[in-house]
């Protein structure tokens, strides 16, 4: 598969990690420099763990390698009320201050962001993995700006979060709940497109990862990273052609896939993993929770 991952790094005080998170990451990066299908980066947790100094060094490592920075960032009230207290600025406001924004980093949620904030995201070429589903599990309260922020000109990528706080991680899914989040609270049926939302997932996605000129779109010259997906469920029928986006946006499921094809390579096709023993894989992950668990 293709990935973009982010080694994480915060402050030593707060780590399991063993060592130096930031010598860990810079490691990763180093090793994963050269992969075809790895785009390696460094990500720091949060303003809740990560000091100035943490930020400083990973914006430096990242510079130094010419890979992307992630973060969390403005996820819930708690953590911009508990930055304000602390320094008497926002997140957003903060992270401005100390030099790390730039059109390197990603941000992850931005639910607790003012208008300000938005313009200082848009200024800085900041993007932003818009996570609705797991900020509505962790009810993190509020819903993220994101008519707002296409408005202002950020680029804004439709994120799962992890399986703890989605457990499905399904795309599909996760596209209705982002248009629906967005109509609902708005009362407004206009607000967040099925094409808005399908961008999202795919071209804007890419975009926000500055990988746009390779994947996101289907176009002569790009990678072959594709999705077949079937319309022929009952919960897709009746399709037309010039439905097709809202079928896929409001109507498709995980399941409703039936190959993919990264870099050209056919990983699974007829709802068959072709590269690894799928059942194995379950089995051998079934069985390691629970020894976490038990343990």
């Amino acid at each position: 598969m293709r990935g973009f991952l982010s080694w994480v790094t915060l402050d030593e005080a707060f780590t399991t990690q063993h060592g130096s998170p930031l010598k860990n990451a810079e490691a990763f990066v180093a090793k994963q420099k050269d992969d075809p299908l790895v785009t390696p980066s460094l990500g720091v947790q949060g303003v809740y763990v990560a000091s100035e100094e943490t930020y400083a060094r990973a914006r430096e490592i990242a510079g130094r390698h010419d890979v992307r920075l992630h973060t969390h960032l403005s996820e819930t009230r708690a953590e911009v009320e508990g930055h304000r207290s602390k320094t008497g600025l926002r997140p957003v406001e903060w992270l401005e201050k100390i030099g790390f924004l730039t059109d390197r980093v990603t941000t992850a949620h931005c639910v607790w962001v003012t208008m300000n904030e938005v313009r200082i995201l848009a200024r800085h070429g900041v993007s932003v993995a818009h996570c609705p589903v797991s900020n509505m599990k962790l009810a993190s309260g509020g819903v993220a700006p994101v008519p707002e922020m296409i408005r202002e000109g950020v680029v804004v990528g439709l994120g799962t979060d992890s399986p703890l706080s989605n457990n499905g991680m399904d795309v599909f899914a996760d596209m209705k709940v982002a248009a629906l989040l967005h109509k609902a609270t708005r009362w407004d049926a206009r607000v967040m497109s099925a094409q808005t939302v399908l961008d999202l997932a795919t071209i804007h996605a890419a975009r926000a990862l500055h990988a746009d000129q390779e994947i996101g779109s289907i176009e002569v010259g790009k990678r072959a990273d594709l999705a077949v997906v079937s319309l022929k469920g009952a919960h897709t029928t009746p399709f037309y052609p010039e439905t097709v986006i809202s079928r896929l946006v409001y109507s498709c499921r995980g399941s409703d896939v039936r190959a993919t094809i990264v870099d050209g390579q056919i990983l699974m096709a007829d709802g068959v993993v072709r590269t690894v023993d799928e059942a194995d894989v379950v089995a051998r992950a079934q069985e390691t929770a629970r020894e976490l668990f038990e343990g």
